[in-house]
C-alpha cells in the first residue's frame, strides 16, 4: 500500500514556495501557450485565402500567413502570461488574484479573437489586405472572452497558504511586545509639490499628444515616475530600519548592530542633495520635503537621513532605534557635511 506523505509544518510552506501557487502559476502559463498554438493552427488553415498576406489588426505592412499567425500567437501567449503569472503570487490578496486570472483569460481570448475576425475579414477577399476585423467573428469572440473571465474568476479559489504575515501574525501573538516594537510609516511629498509635478505632465502631455501620442503618454509616465521616486515605505523593527521606494523597492537599510546613535533634527532637504534618494562619500538620505527627520550616525562614521512625515513619528523611530542598538536616546547628532 502507498504511503501517504507527511505534510508540512505549517511555518515552511511559505519560505519553501516562495510565495507562489503552483496550480495557479502552471494554468496561467500553460493555457495561454496552448490556446496560441490552437490560434496558430486553426489560422494556418487559411493560409491559402490570403496570397497577398495579412495586415495586423493595429496596422503593418501584409505579412506572410505564417508571420501573422507567428505575431498573434506571440501576443496571446505573452499577455496571458503576463497577467496570469501575477494571479499565482500568495501576498496579494485574494480579491485581486481571483480578478486576476479572471482578466487574463478575457485578455488571452479577446486576443485570439481580434487576430482571428482580422484573418477571417481578409480571407477570400479579392481587395487589397487591411486591418479591419471582421465584425461579427470580434463581437462574439468578446463576448465570450468577457463571460468566460467572469466565470474563471468566480470559480477560482486560491490556495490557502501560510505566508509571511502569519510568521509575523504568529510573532506577535505570541509575544505582544512585538507589536509595539515595529513602526511603519510613508515619506510623501507635500500637496503642492505633487500638483505641480502632475501639471508639469499633463499639461504639456495634453499639448504633445495632439501631434505625437506616444511622447505625450512619455511625458505622463515620467510625471509619475518623479511621483513615485519621491514616495516611500519606512519600516523600522528590532532588525533596523528600512526605506522601501513606493513601498516595493528597497534603498535604504540601517542595521540596528551599526548605529551609533539616532536622533530627530529639522533638516534642509538641500543640505543632503535634494529630494529623494541620495548617496554621497559620508552620508545616504531620502527625503520627500525639508523639516524633519531622524539622522542616523552609525559606527564607521558615515550618516543615514530618514525623512518622516511629523516630529513624532521621527522620534518614534530615533527611539526605536536607540533602544534596539542598547542606547539611551540622546541629544541628536549634528548633521554630517556633503
Amino acid at each position: 500500500m502507498k504511503r501517504r506523505k507527511r505534510p508540512r509544518a505549517a511555518g515552511t510552506t511559505a519560505g519553501e514556495r516562495a510565495g507562489v501557487d503552483k496550480r495557479a502559476l502552471r494554468f496561467s502559463i500553460t493555457f495561454p501557450l496552448v490556446l496560441a498554438i490552437c490560434f496558430g493552427l486553426a489560422g494556418y488553415t487559411l493560409r491559402g485565402e490570403v496570397p497577398r498576406g495579412a495586415v495586423l489588426p493595429f496596422g503593418s505592412s501584409p505579412l506572410t500567413p505564417v508571420g501573422y499567425l507567428g505575431v498573434g500567437a506571440a501576443c496571446i501567449a505573452v499577455v496571458g502570461i503576463a497577467i496570469g503569472t501575477q494571479a499565482a503570487r500568495t501576498s496579494l490578496p485574494r480579491a485581486a488574484r481571483r480578478v486576476l486570472l479572471g482578466a487574463a483569460f478575457s485578455a488571452e481570448l479577446f486576443l485570439t479573437a481580434l487576430f482571428g475576425s482580422t484573418l477571417v475579414a481578409q480571407a477570400g477577399s479579392g481587395h487589397a489586405p487591411g486591418g479591419q476585423p471582421d465584425p461579427v467573428v470580434l463581437a462574439m469572440g468578446s463576448g465570450a472572452a468577457l463571460s468566460l473571465g467572469v466565470v474563471i474568476a468566480m470559480v477560482y479559489k486560491p490556495e490557502e497558504q501560510w505566508t509571511r504575515r502569519d510568521d509575523e501574525a504568529l510573532l506577535v501573538a505570541l509575544d505582544p511586545e512585538l507589536a509595539r516594537n515595529r513602526l511603519m510609516y510613508w515619506i510623501r511629498p507635500r500637496s503642492s509639490v505633487l500638483i505641480m509635478i502632475l501639471l508639469a505632465g499633463v499639461l504639456p502631455g495634453a499639448l504633445i499628444a495632439v501631434a505625437l501620442p506616444w511622447l505625450g503618454a512619455l511625458v505622463f509616465v515620467l510625471a509619475l515616475a518623479a511621483v513615485f521616486s519621491l514616495t516611500a515605505l519606512v519600516d523600522a523593527d528590532r532588525d533596523g530600519a528600512r526605506v522601501l521606494l513606493a513601498g516595493v523597492l528597497p534603498v535604504l537599510r540601517t542595521p540596528v548592530e551599526a548605529v551609533e546613535a539616532a536622533a530627530v533634527l529639522d533638516t534642509r532637504a538641500r543640505d543632503y542633495g535634494g529630494w529623494g534618494l541620495r548617496r554621497h562619500t559620508a552620508t545616504a538620505s531620502f527625503m520627500a520635503a525639508s523639516g524633519p527627520a531622524v539622522v542616523v550616525r552609525l559606527e564607521n562614521g558615515t550618516a543615514v537621513i530618514i525623512g518622516a512625515p511629523n516630529r513624532e513619528e521621527g522620534d518614534a523611530l530615533a527611539t526605536l532605534l536607540n533602544k534596539y542598538a542598547g542606547r539611551r536616546s540622546a541629544p541628536g547628532p549634528a548633521p554630517l557635511p556633503e
